[in-house]
């Protein structure tokens, strides 16, 4: 994609190349945030683009190699329910699956042209990757135990949000495309697909303010040796 898309106003025609991400966590729960886009095949057929998956980089496969199946997932937090984080939802069958009721909201019926092609929005004649009686909706911050909270984050998004996670290195962020590089969170420079830029900058402050670090979503550097989770402790 266009480096701009990820750093507003910076890099306009220098081309980026991002990965896209799921977390798992395993703890007192198994939890996964986000669940990637359902297939190359699906994602073109509604958006065009220069997206392609490996067999052994399929969601249920990356889980399995961490022996994981998907029944044993019990929570999913969808930072924000663009096709990219919500693709796979519906493969989890058990599991409880948070996202923020603005987010849905807003994402049935987007105000913005692009932003009905980056949900799949039904008003404008696709079809959603997630189902709406598997998601469990929050309104703002939210506090779910053992160590994890999630931080409402517009900006993005309206209903973007991060999944935090208490570590024995200190709090770490989650944050979806809050945080797609990053120059975002070093730099305050915002993400260049947005809703709204001055919310942006309000979430990057709280966010600041509550973590010690953050793994940005569409960073590939986040997967280079001295990897930079390392780098932004």
């Amino acid at each position: 994609m266009d480096q701009s898309m990820a750093t507003y106003t910076e890099g306009m025609g220098q081309k980026l190349v991002i990965p896209h991400t799921m977390f798992l966590l395993k703890g007192p729960a198994t939890v996964v945030v986000d669940t990637s886009f359902e297939s190359p095949e699906a994602v073109s057929r509604a958006y065009p683009q220069n997206i392609w998956r490996e067999p052994d980089e399929e969601p249920l496969e990356l889980l399995k190699r961490l022996d994981v199946t998907p029944e044993q997932v019990s929570l999913i937090i969808c930072t924000h329910l663009h096709y990219d984080h919500c693709g796979t939802n519906r493969r989890f069958e058990r599991a409880r699956i948070l996202a923020q009721r603005v987010e849905l909201t807003y994402a049935l019926d987007p105000v913005a042209h692009m932003m009905r092609r980056e949900y799949f929005a039904p008003t404008a004649g696709f079809t959603p990757p997630y189902d709406l009686d598997q998601l469990e909706l929050l309104d703002g911050d939210t506090d779910l135990g053992d160590g994890l909270a999630v931080l409402h984050l517009p900006g993005h998004t309206p209903g973007s949000q991060g999944l935090m996670v208490d570590t024995s290195r200190g709090r770490l962020a989650l944050a979806g495309d809050q945080i797609m590089v990053r120059e975002n969170y070093e730099q305050g420079i915002p993400v260049g697909l947005h809703t709204d830029v001055n919310a942006w900058y309000l979430s990057l402050d709280k966010l600041k303010r509550q973590t010690s670090w953050v793994a940005p979503s569409h960073d590939l550097r986040l997967f280079s040796p001295g990897n930079l989770i390392q780098e932004l402790t």
